[in-house]
């Protein structure tokens, strides 16, 4: 079985010799196979105990009535099921760090196309803001432990669009086009301006100036050492200090994200922020509401476009990748419900931590920048933020009515 192969042959030795052993003992079926060899990925992943270590395997073994595999799949399925569904515990937790990648940067030849955000358009499962996507440099030299980015590109190798001014330039839009982001490919400021991707991107801000480029990051490149147009906008992925430590290897501190986001505002910038992905980890509760302290300690809601919110979401091609590639990390480590065809935490879970986030924050901020939810369940908006909308248009329309008057102009 294919989706079986693919996940044992990355597994450690000790843990193929635990499940040729347990195969042996016991019968199991070709799908209850892969469960297994999936939760001893994620296992060894995590850390934690592997299940074929503790299994009781005395009480099994007395079993006479032929189903001593199921007995084994059903205990398997409440130790699983008890690790994800608890608050993930870092304190135990210390991945092996991760050496800074050497990449090799190569300029392409290649068109730009504009593509278009990640959520799921059939049945308005989200809410959408139709960000459209443009893919200046692709794949990244950070090691955020989730990232889909490295389920997609060459981990080798860090790709630049040669002549992407003149490209941009003579690039047609059509009338609808009013907000571009260039961070689904890689980090929007990881190499700066080195290659030309910042004056690129500024010439063409400065061409359409009634449509917004947003740069999102988690770096630090200090790269506000001269102005960019109002509407070209900066913005950072903001995490919380235990998750930016475990999980996001690599990139910039909470600290130094602020920092340079406070030299952004300093040069003109309007910036903004998303607390994204969040993690339901224990101090969840204490950890982000001081983000929230901290961007209203050093910014007044008129620095801010807006303030994003969202948690961890995995398509299964993603998950794939991670057990595959083997790397210690705890974000598989949750409650896995489908969501629009991804996997993600329950409502209710995710309800609490958004409403948490979002009354941390002053009436001024809750009134003076606009706050949305990230790629989540509709049901979402009114009980975390007070308001919802019927359908993505609403929310679109919205959201432009806000981005264009904080650039002084009319939608």
């Amino acid at each position: 079985m294919k989706a079986f192969d693919d996940i044992y042959a990355y597994l450690p030795q000790d843990s193929k010799e635990r499940l040729e052993a347990l195969f042996s003992r016991y019968r199991f079926t070709e799908s209850q196979k892969l469960e297994i060899v999936k939760d001893e990925a994620d296992l060894v992943q995590w850390k934690e105990g592997s299940y074929t270590s503790k299994a009781p395997y005395s009480e099994i073994d007395s079993r006479l009535d032929g189903r001593k595999g199921d007995a084994y799949i059903k205990g398997m399925r409440k130790y699983m099921s008890r690790l994800r569904s608890e608050e993930t515990d870092y304190s135990s937790f210390f991945p092996a760090p991760q050496p800074r990648r050497k990449h090799g940067i190569r300029e392409v030849d290649k068109d730009i196309v504009l593509g278009r955000c990640p959520c799921p358009v059939d049945g308005e499962k989200t809410r959408c803001c139709n960000l459209r996507t443009l893919d200046a440099v692709e794949q990244c030299a950070f090691s955020c432990s989730y990232c889909s980015v490295q389920a997609f590109y060459s981990e080798d190798e860090i790709h630049t669009i040669g002549n992407l001014k003149e490209k941009l330039l003579s690039l047609e839009l059509s009338p609808d086009v009013w907000h571009i982001g260039t961070g689904q490919a890689s980090d929007s400021l990881l190499l700066g301006d080195d290659y030309g991707t910042l004056s690129a991107l500024s010439a063409f801000a400065q061409k359409l100036p009634d449509v917004v480029i947003e740069l999102k990051s988690k770096s630090a490149r200090n790269v506000f050492d001269r102005e960019y147009p109002r509407n070209m906008f900066f913005s950072w992925s903001l995490n919380a200090p235990t998750i930016i430590e475990k999980e996001e290897h690599l990139t910039a501190t909470l600290e130094e994200r602020l920092e340079d986001a406070e030299r952004a505002r300093d040069k003109g910038a309007i910036i903004g922020f998303h607390i994204h992905p969040m993690v339901y980890f224990k101090g969840w509760d204490e950890e982000y509401p001081k983000i929230a302290e901290e961007i209203e300690s050093r910014f007044s809601p008129e620095d801010l476009y807006t303030i994003s919110i969202g948690t961890l979401t995995f398509t299964k091609a993603v998950m794939k990748k991670l057990r595959q590639m083997g790397r210690e990390s705890r974000v598989l480590e949750m409650e896995l419900t489908e969501a629009a065809g991804k996997y993600s935490y329950p409502l209710e879970i995710k309800r609490k931590m958004f409403s948490t986030v979002y009354n941390a924050f002053s009436a001024s901020f809750q009134s003076g920048v606009f706050f949305y939810l990230c790629m989540e369940d509709p049901s979402l908006w009114l009980p975390v933020l007070g308001r919802e909308y019927s359908r993505d248009k609403e929310f679109e329309e919205d959201m432009k009515r806000h981005y264009l008057a904080k650039l002084g102009r009319k939608p």
